[in-house]
C-alpha cells in the first residue's frame, strides 16, 4: 500500500494517522513542535466525535487518564445566568497535554512514523494531507483575535461546562483530570496587546462583580499550563475552494463558543480516512480522493459554520447579544436550538 504523509500532529492529524494505521496504511506524520505540550483549547470533546473515539477503541484509555464527563452547560453574562441545559449526550473533558500524548502513544504502537521538532512545507501534493493548524490572519474587520488558556485548581463550577460572556470576549470553564479546571478564552482588540504574558489572569478573570470573577477569585493557577495564540481567523472556509486535502484547523476554524472545534477535527479525520485507504490501495486516484473528501467535509460542516458565524457575531455585538438574551428568556428551548445547529 502507498504511504500517506500527514503534515501537522494535532487532533485531526493524529486521529487520521491512527485510523489509517488500523486499516494497514503506512503513515508518516510531521509535527513542527514536540509532545506533550499545552495548547490553547477548550479541552471539551462533544457530539459525534465521541462515537468515533469509541469506535477506535480509545475510550477506555481516556477514562484511565481521568477524562471527566460533562453533562450540562451554563451560560452567563455578568452576574446573570442566561441558560442552563442538559446535553443530549455527555461530553468528555481532558487536557490536550494528556490527550495528545495518549494519541501519539497509540499511533506509535500502531506502527505510525512520527517525526517531531521540525517544520516541513505545507504544500499540497499527492499523498499529503494538510493538518497543520489554523490559517493565520492578522486582523479581521479591524479586530485582532487571540486566545488564552490556563489550568487552575480551587475553582467551583455549577455545570460541567460554563461559558461566561465578558466585555472583552468569552471564557469557557470545564473540569478536567486531576481536579483541575481548564480556563480558556477568546478575545479581540483593535491594536496589539503587549502585556499578555503578565496580565493574562486579568483577561481570563472576567469583569468585576461577574459570576466568572466569583468562580476564580480563589483560583490556584498552574503557571506552566498558560498558553496563548494570536492571528486567529474565524471566517468559515470551504474545502472545495482550497488547494490540497485539508482537515482540522488547516481547513477552517469554528468559533470556540460552539464547543465543537475538537469534534470537527476528529470528524474530519474520520471522513477522510476511507477515501485515503482507497488511494493507498490503488482503488482511487488522488484527484478523486481530494474531491470526495472536500465535498464530504463541506456537506458536513458548512451548515454548522454558517450558524456559528452568526452566533459568534451575537457574542460581541451588543444589539445582537440582547436579541439572543431576550429570545432565550422568552423561549427556554432557544439555546438548545443553537446548540443543535452548530453540531
Amino acid at each position: 500500500m502507498k504511504r500517506v504523509t500527514i503534515v501537522g500532529g494535532g487532533l485531526a492529524g493524529l486521529t487520521l494517522g491512527l485510523q489509517l494505521r488500523q486499516r494497514g496504511v503506512p503513515v508518516l506524520l510531521h509535527e513542527a513542535g514536540t509532545y506533550p505540550r499545552h495548547r490553547v483549547c477548550g479541552e471539551y470533546l462533544s457530539g459525534r466525535a465521541i462515537s468515533i473515539i469509541e469506535s477506535l477503541g480509545l475510550r477506555p484509555g481516556l477514562d484511565d487518564l481521568g477524562a471527566v464527563e460533562s453533562s450540562d452547560v451554563l451560560l452567563s453574562l455578568g452576574s446573570s445566568v442566561l441558560s442552563r441545559r442538559t446535553l443530549p449526550r455527555p461530553a468528555l473533558c481532558l487536557s490536550r497535554y494528556e490527550f495528545d500524548r495518549f494519541l501519539v502513544q497509540e499511533l506509535t504502537k500502531a506502527g505510525g512514523d512520527i517525526q517531531t521538532g521540525h517544520r516541513v512545507p505545507a504544500q499540497p501534493a499527492e499523498g499529503t494531507v494538510l493538518a497543520t493548524g489554523r490559517q493565520p490572519s492578522a486582523t479581521q474587520n479591524g479586530w485582532r483575535w487571540f486566545g488564552l488558556k490556563a489550568h487552575a485548581r480551587n475553582v467551583d463550577l455549577e455545570a460541567g461546562l460554563e461559558m461566561h460572556l465578558s466585555t472583552r470576549g468569552y471564557i469557557g470553564l470545564c473540569r478536567i483530570e486531576k481536579n483541575q479546571v481548564n480556563v480558556c478564552g477568546l478575545f479581540r482588540a483593535r491594536s496589539p496587546v503587549s502585556d499578555l504574558a503578565t496580565q493574562w489572569k486579568d483577561w481570563l478573570g472576567g469583569d468585576p462583580d461577574s459570576l466568572l470573577r466569583q468562580r476564580i477569585c480563589h483560583a490556584d493557577w498552574d503557571e506552566s499550563s498558560f498558553s496563548s495564540i494570536a492571528a486567529l481567523s474565524l471566517s468559515p472556509q470551504r474545502a472545495s475552494a482550497q488547494a490540497g486535502l485539508r482537515i482540522g484547523d488547516a481547513l477552517t476554524m469554528i468559533p470556540p463558543v460552539t464547543g465543537n472545534g475538537m469534534s470537527m477535527a476528529i470528524e474530519g479525520a474520520d471522513r477522510a480516512a476511507r477515501p485515503l485507504v482507497d488511494w493507498s490501495s490503488n482503488k482511487l486516484g488522488w484527484d478523486s480522493v481530494a474531491e470526495t473528501v472536500a465535498s464530504c467535509l463541506d456537506s458536513a460542516f458548512a451548515p454548522r459554520l454558517r450558524h456559528a458565524r452568526w452566533l459568534q457575531h451575537a457574542m460581541f455585538d451588543p444589539m445582537a447579544r440582547s436579541v439572543v438574551w431576550n429570545l432565550s428568556r422568552m423561549f427556554p428551548d432557544f439555546p438548545s436550538l443553537l446548540f443543535r445547529l452548530t453540531r
